[in-house]
């Protein structure tokens, strides 16, 4: 199951971050939020969010803020009013989207920040496939193993079985505790046995499903081009 997606939201204004929070609930998905203010971002770096919305700062003060996001790799998103400082950020910090806080600041802001997380969301789905991916190659390499390793595990399963057999059948040749010794190493040889007949059993079942797999499939109509 997915983590639920986080913007974290660095301002200093109230109204920024009530205006662009309220613009956001009447999206179809909403992030959690964790506000923060810029003049305390140096003490809470630790906090990680999928999309951060930086609001319009001093250059002063956005320039720590866009270093340390770019050093995190946490996208960002970033408004302002001031033309050299869109200008500036555009420049030296290309790894944040900056656009100019006008009317529809909010509306812009929240569709690259949705934008942005359903990017992060999408990744994180791709890593997640390989992931499974990797694990089940791993599992089917050794499923492989087993299957080319049975008949000769078999084949020394047997041997050891028929030799406590044959000791076990010279009822005077061995004393009462190397007799119970001998049937434990019967029991467990038998044992042994029994889970390699069912990994035998799983593999033929295994190749059943796939023949009636590859069957339905190919009983599917095929539609011709043009019809």
């Amino acid at each position: 199951m997915s983590q639920p997606q986080n913007a974290v939201i660095i301002s200093d204004s109230a109204d920024f971050a009530r205006t662009l929070m309220g613009r956001w609930q009447a999206e179809r998905e909403v992030p959690a939020f964790t506000l923060l203010s810029a003049e305390f971002w140096d003490h809470a770096r630790a906090v990680s969010g999928d999309v951060a919305i930086v609001a319009p700062l001093p250059r002063a003060r956005l320039e720590p803020v866009l270093r340390s996001l770019a050093a995190s790799g946490t996208a960002a998103v970033c408004a302002s009013d001031d033309p050299g400082i869109l200008a500036w950020a555009r420049s030296l910090h290309s790894s944040a989207l900056v656009i100019p806080q006008q009317d529809v600041w909010a509306d812009a802001l929240v569709q690259l920040g949705a934008e942005i997380l359903a990017r992060v969301a999408a990744q994180e789905r791709a890593r997640e496939a390989e992931r499974l991916a990797l694990e089940s190659q791993h599992f089917a390499t050794l499923g492989r193993y087993v299957v080319e390793m049975r008949h000769a595990f078999n084949n020394a399963m047997t041997s050891l079985l028929g030799n406590a057999e044959l000791l076990l059948m010279e009822p005077g040749a061995f004393s009462a505790r190397v007799r119970e010794q001998l049937k434990i190493i019967r029991a467990m040889a038998l044992r042994m046995h029994q889970m390699m007949q069912r990994f035998s059993l799983l593999e033929a079942e295994m190749q059943i499903a796939e023949s009636d797999s590859s069957e339905s499939a190919s009983s599917i109509p095929q539609r011709k081009v043009g019809t």
